[in-house]
């Protein structure tokens, strides 16, 4: 969700068959279509309409303008979400009276975000931009609260998650009302995906396939980039015809800009990538020519690319990410080190498809500390590769940094490829220390009282428990010696950091698992002095009840007795059936649908509890039944100041010559309350 301000919007009205009116709502929020031209349609309509919306995202504010005049329209309105409705066009979603995600659609909630004064600008202006964004925010997750039935705060943690829904997600989660299965599926709207951090794979594939750009400015910054093609045959430069733009004569004749241009030419021509193209050869031809220091980087960008057999866009980094949209040039500082971790990246990781960095996948680790220390004006000219990596390692550069940024994207790609299955039962809370987090159970509260003539209301009580947990910190030390970087080893990369990442997941998951076991499997103690599991929490079966639809049901029935502190009821759902490997078959087959020609045949289970496989547990036969996360709080972890995951850092080597890197996770897990869990014990 950018905040922005685009142009040349549009809307598209269609009546239907017995005149009921149908709006489409496709493209970018705030170009392809804003509030006033929402407006200027729904002025001709009366009655209940549809809106059939594909939006990838857009413009925040007319997001939320668009919202506000649809939720003004009298009618009935039924919003049918094709394709895609993300960040703003998920907030204009949210003003049908009935909608429906059509088949293969997604929707996405997250923060909306603003390039911040272009990453420079005073403290005040930083602040005025925080503020706006906190507003916004907050306006945002009271609609998507209002439309969910969730609390604010459960949604601020959506927002915060870049959460996407498929649309049985979206429906059980509140934000929709219906997912028909059938039907035709439509494409998702034009967006350049790769703006979200979380966007699925085949939307980025789309991106990147389809050279989809995201530019909101109005800035005129192509076209004041006075360019002339060349005639039609080949110039000495290299470049094909309609690939070597030129500098106009009047931006030749100006010392300014004709120096800018020889010297970024030079520092292009003499960069150890580009001798690997020849551009050193090239560089008089180009300063003769007037070739512009863009269409040379271009051309390098695309010789290197295709000695690596990547497919790339021979389009400029302006018009093919939206140089606007990063705030700053691709020229150095974290831009270039972007570029870098990407390329050096997609060769630890095969399956990584390069975007950012494709001219620098086949550059070798000693290449990369080159070109870190000619960023930081130091010569290399003289010396050895050894030498050279050395001074890289405990200079200035950002060279560390860009190996860690790489580590961290190993690691972090294996730790959320190998999360426990039990977390998804658990809430994620912030904790600010070390100490104990106290976890407080509040009950359903007092029931209301009839109020009398003379007015008097009766004061009631709530009443509270409370239970504990601590966050601890775990890690681990290594290092990349200067012996591997000068012989572009990445062996650490693709292995240790992986590890690593495995580790951390594993250690979350171990806790996990470890919490439900203890006590001879009833669970932790509670602060009532009893076992999570017990008789007298209502959440044990008297004996061991083998999986079937009847002893699903009978646990089923003591999650809905269950009652709050007050004694109170709180109708808790279950979500999630939990086993060991040993039942897996056999609970796929408890949940599996039937199509029974009887009633009595029928199985209430299909498509209402999601299966969780657990291979850490001990027991084979324990299995358990457990609500959704917060309803009512079950199982809870958390992180040190929300910071989610194993943190990655470095500094220089000092018993190792070379980069050390410490792995660290601040991460505890602890059980709040009984009430959302049942368990079936070992047989």
């Amino acid at each position: 969700m950018s905040v922005a301000h685009g142009s040349q919007p549009r809307a598209q009205v269609a009546m239907l068959t017995g005149g009921q009116a149908e709006i489409a709502l496709s493209g970018v929020v705030g170009i392809d279509f804003d509030a006033e031209t929402v407006s200027d349609a729904l002025a001709l309509l009366s009655g209940p309409i549809r809106i059939r919306l594909n939006s990838g995202g857009g413009i925040a504010f007319d997001g939320t303008a668009i919202h506000s005049v649809l939720s003004d329209y009298r009618g009935h309105k039924t919003i049918i979400v094709q394709g895609i409705a993300a960040s703003a066009a998920s907030v204009i979603m949210m003003a049908g009276d009935r909608i429906e995600m059509a088949a293969g659609s997604v929707l996405m909630i997250h923060d909306p975000s603003q390039d911040i004064t272009s990453y420079r600008g005073t403290s005040g202006e930083h602040r005025r931009v925080a503020d706006s964004l906190d507003k916004i925010s907050e306006a945002v997750a009271q609609i998507y609260a209002q439309r969910s039935g969730k609390p604010i705060s459960d949604i601020r943690q959506i927002m915060a998650a870049e959460s996407w829904f498929t649309p049985e997600e979206a429906v059980a989660a509140g934000f929709a009302d219906a997912a028909p299965p059938d039907g035709e599926q439509t494409p998702p709207a034009e967006f350049d995906y790769r703006a979200y951090a979380h966007s699925p794979s085949n939307l980025i594939q789309m991106s990147v396939q389809n050279h989809w750009i995201n530019d909101f400015s109005k800035a005129d910054e192509m076209a004041n980039q006075s360019t002339v093609q060349t005639e039609t045959t080949e110039p000495e430069t290299g470049f094909p015809a309609s690939l070597a733009p030129v500098m106009s004569a009047a931006d030749r004749s100006d010392p300014r800009k004709e120096l800018k241009r020889v010297k970024g030419l030079t520092a292009l021509a003499t960069a150890p990538l580009a001798q690997r193209v020849d551009a050193l050869t090239r560089l008089d031809g180009w300063i003769n020519e007037g070739v512009t220091v863009e269409a040379a980087r271009n051309f390098v960008t695309s010789e290197l690319a295709a000695q690596t057999n990547y497919k790339i866009s021979r389009m400029t980094d302006a018009e093919y990410y939206g140089k606007n949209s990063v705030g700053q040039s691709w020229e150095g500082g974290d831009g270039l080190n972007s570029k870098i971790v990407d390329g050096i990246y997609s060769r630890v990781n095969r399956a990584h498809q390069p975007t950012l960095g494709r001219e620098y996948v086949g550059a070798s680790l000693s290449e990369i500390a080159d070109i870190c220390l000619q960023q930081n004006g130091k010569s290399t000219a003289m010396a050895s590769v050894a030498s050279r990596v050395e001074m890289a390692l405990h200079g200035t550069t950002d060279f560390p940094n860009i190996l860690r940024d790489v580590g961290n994207m190993s690691l972090s790609h294996a730790y959320e490829a190998a999360q426990s299955a039990i977390k998804q039962t658990s809430r994620e809370i912030a904790a600010s220390n070390f100490r104990a987090l106290h976890s407080v159970k509040v009950s359903a509260g007092p029931d209301l009282e009839e109020v009398g003539e003379q007015g008097e209301f009766k004061a009631g009580t709530v009443e509270e428990g409370a239970e504990t947990f601590a966050v601890k910190t775990y890690g681990k030390i290594f290092g990349i010696t200067r012996q591997a970087i000068v012989n572009d080893d990445l062996d650490v990369f693709s292995n240790m950091f992986p590890l690593l990442g495995q580790g951390a997941a594993n250690t979350e998951a171990k806790l996990f698992a470890g919490l439900l076991e203890e006590n001879a499997g009833l669970g932790p103690k509670l602060s009532d002095g009893k076992t999570l599991f017990h008789a007298d929490h209502g959440n044990l079966a008297q004996a061991a009840a083998a999986l079937s639809v009847a002893s699903l049901g009978a646990a089923r029935v003591a999650m809905r007795r269950q009652t709050g502190i007050a004694g109170e009821a709180i109708n808790v759902v279950p979500a999630f059936l939990v086993v060991p490997p040993e039942l897996e078959t056999l609970a796929e087959q408890v949940l599996t649908e039937i199509a029974a020609s009887e009633v009595a045949n029928a199985n209430p289970f299909a498509g209402k509890l999601k299966l969780l496989v657990e291979p850490r547990f001990t027991s084979a036969t324990a299995w358990y039944l457990c609500a959704s996360p917060g309803a009512p709080d079950g199982l809870q972890h958390a992180y040190l100041d929300g910071v989610s995951g194993p943190q990655l850092f470095t500094r220089e080597g000092f018993e190792i010559d070379g980069v050390e890197y410490k792995v660290r996770m601040d991460f505890g897990a602890g059980f709040t309350d009984h009430r959302g869990w049942y368990m079936s014990p070992s047989a």
